[in-house]
């Protein structure tokens, strides 16, 4: 199995965060799950290395509910110096319409609609374009990772008929910590 981003969350996740961990490998292109038990940091780098993964994405549960995406850069030993903070989840049951599970995704494009730096984390952890237009990606990937302002950023995943593909988040705001 070939990886550039292997996937993981905290002990004993909740279902909405193992809903939200599966949608994004299913529309993530070069992402892979590992399923994380009881395994320690140690025994999830080395599985990250024998898939090929250039970074770990930690999916951190607090109370029921995602609360943080942190990225571990296997290539450099180190943390990412940014945790994203997780305000809230949709899941995919709460769209308006039934959204079925459609067939993994073989290309994706981050367009950021606020400039900001998220679309800038995304695209260096992913490896995937980044473009500040919607228009000019319809029909042509299989996976539109939209960046919009709400409170924060809403990050919403589309298919290629950009509508939605997968859970949608609420980044609340990106955390810069001084890692050691």
């Amino acid at each position: 199995m070939s990886c550039r981003v292997a996937l993981t969350t905290s002990r004993s996740p909740s279902k909405i965060t193992l809903e939200l961990v599966n949608d994004l490998v299913n529309s993530l292109p070069g992402v892979a799950k590992i399923v994380r038990g009881k395994k320690s940091f140690m025994v999830l780098l080395e599985e990250a290395v024998a898939c090929g993964a250039r970074y770990v994405a930690f999916v951190w549960d607090r109370r029921g509910m995602p609360s943080a995406l942190l990225f571990y850069d296997v290539g450099h030993r180190a943390w990412k110096p940014y945790m994203l903070r997780i305000s809230g989840v949709r899941t995919r049951r709460d769209f308006p319409v039934f959204v079925a599970r459609r067939p993994p995704a073989r290309s994706a494009v981050i367009v950021d609609l606020t400039r900001g730096e998220l679309g800038d984390i995304f695209a260096e952890v992913f490896q995937y374009p980044l473009l500040y237009d919607l228009d000019a990606v319809k029909g042509r990937f299989d996976t539109v990772v939209l960046i919009k302002k709400g409170e924060g950023y809403v990050v919403e995943f589309l298919g290629p008929d950009l509508g939605p593909r997968a859970s949608s988040l609420k980044i609340k705001k990106v955390i810069y910590r001084c890692i050691d």
